[in-house]
């Protein structure tokens, strides 16, 4: 497997001095550090067009390539509780990784599945895939609150690209509908605090043409058949 290398999510001086590959791996969710360093202390980790060592670190644009086994790959649609760390899960004894994460106060879908081909495909923003959340916030949301958002925003942290979209709800002012192309660390939270809005709940509802529909809290949904097809030939992956 192969994974470009985009640290548009780190800081200018962590750029600069590149981030420690096991790091970098961990932070998408790839691998946990721990599983880096054993595949880099087997050889089965490249940075470009060298074998990778303990202690390496990688900048934009650089290649990462996996050595994977390809059998017995499944994916999963996942239902994260709120209160919930963003983690590993045992299924059938055999470990599945979240592709991305939410924070521990959000809830809702995140996709779990064993083949990291799928990793750079679902979270890089270039490939403007839509993130579709709700949220429920303390003060009423104006229309100038949906200008800002489509407009993107510049705080402290960092500067946040335009929502794809955002809608008010005509009945209920505390409630935000939010699509997202980007998926930068509490990025909504961070947007929302910036306009002076307190979220009492975020729950990401849609990744891609994915939906949480009927899975409730705690729940997975394995991706099998023509929906399993359309997932994969919609990341281009055969």
């Amino acid at each position: 497997m192969k994974i470009q290398v985009d640290l548009e999510r780190y800081k200018k001086e962590e750029k600069k001095a590149g981030i420690r590959i096991n790091k970098f791996l961990s932070d998408f969710g790839i691998l946990s550090r721990r599983e880096a360093d054993k595949l880099i202390s087997q050889k089965k980790i490249h940075i470009n067009d060298k074998i990778a060592s303990l202690g390496d670190r990688v900048k934009d644009k650089d290649s990462i390539f996996i050595n994977q086994k390809m059998e017995s790959l499944k994916y999963f649609i996942h239902y994260k509780k709120r209160g919930e760390e963003t983690a590993f899960k045992l299924i059938d004894k055999i470990r599945y990784e979240p592709i991305g994460r939410l924070d521990k106060e959000s809830e809702g879908l995140l996709i779990y599945s064993n083949d990291y081909r799928i990793v750079e495909k679902l979270l890089n923003p270039k490939n403007k895939l839509e993130r579709e959340y709700f949220v429920h916030v303390r003060e009423k949301a104006t229309p100038r609150v949906k200008t800002i958002l489509e407009k993107g925003i510049q705080t402290r942290e960092n500067s946040y690209s335009p929502a794809k979209k955002v809608t008010l709800d005509e009945e209920n002012r505390n409630v935000i509908k939010i699509v997202l192309i980007e998926g930068k660390k509490h990025e909504i939270r961070r947007m929302l605090n910036a306009l002076n809005l307190t979220i009492l709940s975020l729950k990401r509802v849609r990744f891609s043409f994915l939906k949480l529909e009927k899975l409730k809290p705690g729940e997975f949904r394995e991706l099998k058949g023509e929906e399993l097809k359309k997932f994969l030939k919609s990341l281009n992956i055969k």
